[in-house]
C-alpha cells in the first residue's frame, strides 16, 4: 500500500496493526484484550517527575556586563556538576555595566541540577530579566 499520510512508516505500522486487530477478532467480540491484557490488569498511571529528566539544556542569561560575571556563572555550573558544551557572549561594545546575552548548552545533565545552577546564578545579582532554559530533545545514540 502506498499513499499521502503520516509517513512511510507511521502508515505502515498503524495500518498493520489495524489489519491485526481484525484478524484478533470475530464480528461482535474481541478475543485478545486491548494492549494484550485485560483492562483491569493494566498497572496504574504513575508520572514520571520531571527534574529527573537527563538531557541537554538551552540556557538563554542577560546578565550585566561586568567583570567575573562569565566565571560566576561557569563556577555556577561546575558547583552543579554541569559540563558545558558550548558558551557564547556576544558584546557589540556596549556601556559599562549594559546587559549583554550569555548562551549556554551543556552536555547530558539532570533537570534538578539545572534549576539549581539557575537559581545561583539568580542569587548572585547580575542576572537582568528571567532566564530561559529549555531542554533540548536528542535521539539516543546506540
Amino acid at each position: 500500500m502506498v499513499g499521502p499520510g503520516a509517513g512511510g512508516n507511521a502508515t505502515a505500522s498503524a495500518v498493520l496493526g489495524d489489519i491485526t486487530d481484525i484478524a484478533k477478532t470475530r464480528p461482535g467480540t474481541q478475543q485478545v484484550p486491548v494492549l494484550g491484557r485485560p483492562a483491569h490488569l493494566l498497572e496504574p498511571y504513575r508520572r514520571a517527575q520531571m527534574r529527573s529528566h537527563e538531557g541537554g539544556y538551552f540556557i538563554r542569561l542577560t546578565v550585566v556586563d561586568r567583570t567575573g560575571v562569565f566565571a560566576s556563572i561557569a563556577t555556577r555550573m561546575a558547583d552543579n556538576n554541569i559540563s558545558l558544551e558550548s558558551i557564547v557572549q556576544r558584546s557589540e561594545h556596549a556601556a559599562a555595566d549594559a546587559p549583554v546575552t550569555i548562551i549556554l548548552v551543556t552536555h547530558a545533565t539532570m533537570e534538578d541540577a539545572v534549576r539549581k545552577a539557575v537559581a545561583a546564578i539568580r542569587s548572585e545579582g547580575y542576572l537582568v530579566g528571567e532566564p530561559q532554559v529549555i531542554r533540548i530533545e536528542r535521539p539516543k545514540t546506540v
